[in-house]
This record gives C-alpha cells, structure tokens and sequence, in this order.
C-alpha cells in the first residue's frame, strides 16, 4: 500500500470516528442546556456545573465539525480563478495552497501544545477539571487537519504530475 493510499485510509477514518463523536458533542450540549432552562423556569432549580460542561462540549463539537467540513471541502473556497489561470495553474495553486495550509495547521499543533501546557493547571471551579480540556479540542483537531491537509496536498501533486504527462501539445501549424 502506498503512503498517499494510508493517507487517505487515516484521514477517511478519522473523518468516520469524528462524524458521531460531534454528534453526540452537540446533542450533549443541546441537552444539557435544555434540562438546565427546563429546571430553572419549572423547578426554581439552577443546575450549576451545566455552563461550564455545555462550554466544553460545545468547543469540542465545533473544532470536531471544522474538521468534517474541512474534509468535505465545503469551507470558503474561491474557485473563479480558474476562468484566468487555467488548468495548470489552478493545480499549481492547490499545490501551493495546500503547502501553506500544512504550515499553517503545524504552527497551530505547535502553540496549542504550549497553550495546553501553559494553561493546564488552572481548574473550573464548579467541575474541578482542567480548563485544558478546552484547548486540547483545538490541539487534536489540529492533528485532523494536518492529516486531511496530507490527503489532500499529496491529490494535488499527483494531479499536477498527471496533467504535465498528458499536458496538451501546442502546435503552431495552420
């Protein structure tokens, strides 16, 4: 099996195992909040640690739902430029593109590594864990990304290397 192949099989099922557990983050959430509304307007009852679970599963299932969005490719994407650049050179830039984002998720992976560590000792004071379970969210999506990124820069060269072998010859005759 080639490392573009156990790329792609890694990002397809990290995509797989991400999809329910954001699932089951936003239902979390969502249930949470509702119980603690509930209470609060029925029972005269403040559930008082719902805040701040609701706030880690809420960061959680966004940072998990960036990555299936990122997978699907259905974030911004500015895709008029082909019009002007060409077949070519829009594979060039995915190339391009996809080699920044791979930085760019890195320096990511690198600060929230720091930022956990930095943070790690400070505690909610109603549910007594750490407040860097929050950014642990962003350190493993980072990881997500990183990998989807992978998938998606290695596609790139390889379509660019299909189209410079089959690249269409220009000739000048009449």
């Amino acid at each position: 099996m080639k490392f573009f192949d156990k790329i792609n099989l890694i990002s397809d099922g990290l995509d797989g195992l991400i999809r329910p557990c954001t699932a089951l983050l936003a239902a979390g959430f969502t249930v949470l909040i509702f119980v603690t509304v509930l209470s609060r307007y029925l029972f005269n009852f403040s559930i008082l640690f719902s805040q701040e679970v609701s706030k880690l599963l809420f960061i959680w299932a966004c940072f998990f739902a960036a990555t299936i969005t990122y997978k699907k490719m259905a974030h911004i994407r500015f895709e008029f430029a082909e019009s002007f650049l060409g077949i070519k050179g829009v594979l060039i830039t995915d190339v391009l593109i996809h080699s920044l984002s791979l930085v760019f998720f890195g320096l990511i992976f690198v600060q929230s590594i720091s930022y956990v560590r930095q943070i790690w000792e400070t505690y909610f004071p109603l549910i007594g864990i750490s407040q860097g379970w929050i950014y642990v969210s962003v350190l493993i999506s980072s990881v997500v990304f990183l990998i989807h990124n992978t998938s998606f820069f290695l596609e790139s060269l390889r379509s660019l290397k299909k189209w410079n072998k089959v690249e269409p010859k220009t000739d000048n005759k009449v």
